[in-house]
């Protein structure tokens, strides 16, 4: 018999050779598929025989009648128990069941389904640093917090109460160990420290079991933004660095709009400190200049809520103005920005909506993008347009002018219907950029969604933008039945546990529009 494969599951299965790269094998990694692990090294080399020998025994008896079947079963056993010796003793159990470790499986999870945060060059780094080392801190907070959102993951999507508690134990381990780093004054800047602390936030999105766990989410985001502006402009000089600082920033300003806070302004302050610098590493200035304009809407929430602005007057003004402001930046768009708007075929009909897996493309038409990046950020601009218009239709009632015809009220009545058919349209280009985040668009035979395939940061990155887009007209819009089955696909399938919470919040949202159209018809304001 030749040498046992030590190549990853995936290789093996596929046929091909495996660099056996640790955590997961480059070829799996490059090709974006799923790295199923390695074995463990014994089991390559012992295998419970027990089954086996039963049947030959069984069929031995068969042709001979003075053994019968049950006295078969019973050599088998008498010579497990009477096998003595040292070389009994080094044969494994036959009821012995060899399976992956737990904690590595997640690991290998959290890499290849959340590629776009971009961690295997620190956790490749990490797994050559002893366990025992203290300046591995930091490293081991990251570790552990990438081991609880995996299990966490795994747990919801094999609905295993095991790995659920397992995920549970390597947060409070990741929980401490990040306070320890954080309390440590060169740890706290160190990529691996701000990634951990990531993985705490990622970990309250997945299980999402109670109200609270949206709570705890945006408290890390506020960690988040506190470390960030810690680091200062010196993390720009890094390609993690840099990356980590845009794509996290996105979810420090989530978070602000969530709870109508202010944007830290260092947060805008640095990236522009950092432009002049040759050592810089390059930085996405389209989603710069889109963050600023939405920090003003940041501030502008936070002066409704705490009743600096209360004139309805002056915040439609404000309002207008950052909703101008969107608009023409949609104009300076660099060239990767610019998609195409495609139709799916008449002869690929969609699939029925109904199935977890699959999902109907919304009016048989959905978008195709040159990146990911340039998608995320096309649906942060729509999501947020969407909330500016929001204010600025809740604030046009107050200024509606007493009589209902005439010039007048034709020229409010305008003002009322360009935000609503707006606010359609972009709810409408949000759910056309979905196919191409579950990676479906343009491979017309492919209906269903695999949900170990399909990264989880889509799952992530949709769900704000999902769930304003319903709150545009609400449960008896025909977008509200069609991202209810998106939320399934994220929630139930990906096992991203927070889009079942948004899924119950939506359940009775009247939407922001209606009153418009009932305007339309005549009725009162």
């Amino acid at each position: 018999m030749g040498k046992p494969s030590g190549g990853c599951g995936t290789c093996r299965a596929r046929r091909v050779k495996c660099d056996e790269g640790r955590p997961i094998c480059n070829r799996c990694r490059k090709a974006r598929r799923t790295c199923s692990g390695y074995r463990d090294p014994h089991s390559i080399w012992f295998r419970d025989e027990s089954k086996s020998v039963i049947q030959r025994l069984k069929t031995s008896a068969g042709s001979d009648p003075g053994l019968p079947a049950a006295q078969a079963s019973a050599v088998v056993r008498l010579k497990w128990k009477t096998a003595d010796g040292p070389t009994a003793r080094q044969l494994p159990s036959p009821i012995l069941n060899f399976t992956l470790d737990h904690t590595f499986q997640a690991t290998c999870f959290f890499l290849n389904t959340f590629k776009w945060f971009n961690t295997f060059s620190l956790v490749e780094r990490s797994t050559r640093h002893a366990p025992e080392s203290t300046a591995a801190l930091g490293e081991k907070a990251m570790m552990a917090g990438i081991a609880s959102v995996g299990l966490a993951n795994l747990a919801s999507l094999q609905k295993s109460p095991s790995l659920r508690l397992s995920a549970r134990r390597e947060y409070a381990t990741a929980l401490q160990l990040t306070n320890a780093a954080l309390r440590d004054p060169v740890m706290v800047k160190e990529d691996t420290t701000l990634t951990a602390i990531v993985c705490l936030s990622l970990f309250e999105i997945i299980v999402c079991e109670r109200q609270d766990s949206l709570e705890s989410w945006i408290n890390h985001s506020k960690g988040i933004a506190a470390l960030l502006e810690l680091r200062g402009g010196e993390q720009l000089q890094r390609e993690s660095g840099a990356w980590m600082f845009q794509v996290l920033r996105n979810e420090v300003l989530t978070g602000c709009l969530q709870k109508g806070l202010r944007f830290p302004p260092a947060l805008l302050d640095i990236p522009d400190r950092m432009a002049s610098k040759s050592q810089t590493y390059p930085f996405s200035t389209d989603g710069n200049r889109l963050m600023k304009i939405v920090a003003k809407f940041c501030d502008l929430q936070a002066d409704i809520r705490t009743g600096i602005i209360s004139d309805s007057s002056e915040i439609l003004s404000i309002a207008r103005a950052i909703d101008s402001e969107l608009e023409d930046l949609t104009g300076t768009f660099s060239s990767e920005f610019v998609y195409a708007l495609c139709t799916r075929p008449p002869s690929h009909p969609p699939p029925p909506a109904t199935n977890g897996y699959n999902f109907a493309y919304y009016h048989g038409t959905y978008h195709m993008y040159q990146t990911l990046w340039a998608c995320n950020v096309w649906n942060n601009y729509r999501y947020v347009r969407i909330l500016v218009n929001t204010v600025i239709l809740s604030h046009l009632p107050p200024v509606a002018p007493a009589a209902q015809s005439g010039p007048e009220y034709e020229s409010f009545r305008a003002q009322c219907v360009r935000p609503r058919d707006r606010m359609r349209q972009l709810a409408t280009d949000i759910c056309c950029s979905v196919p191409f985040k579950f990676g479906v668009a343009g491979h017309e035979e492919m209906d269903g969604v695999d949900p170990v395939m399909t990264r989880a940061g889509t799952g992530f990155t949709l769900l704000l933008p999902l769930y304003v887009a319903v709150l545009v007209d609400g449960v008896s819009s025909p977008i509200y039945t069609w991202v209810m089955n998106c939320f399934h696909v994220i929630g139930r399938v990906m096992g991203i546990h927070t889009a079942v919470a948004l899924m119950e919040m939506l359940k009775d949202h009247p939407g922001v529009v209606g009153w418009i159209d009932r305007m339309e018809t005549g009725e009162k304001v």
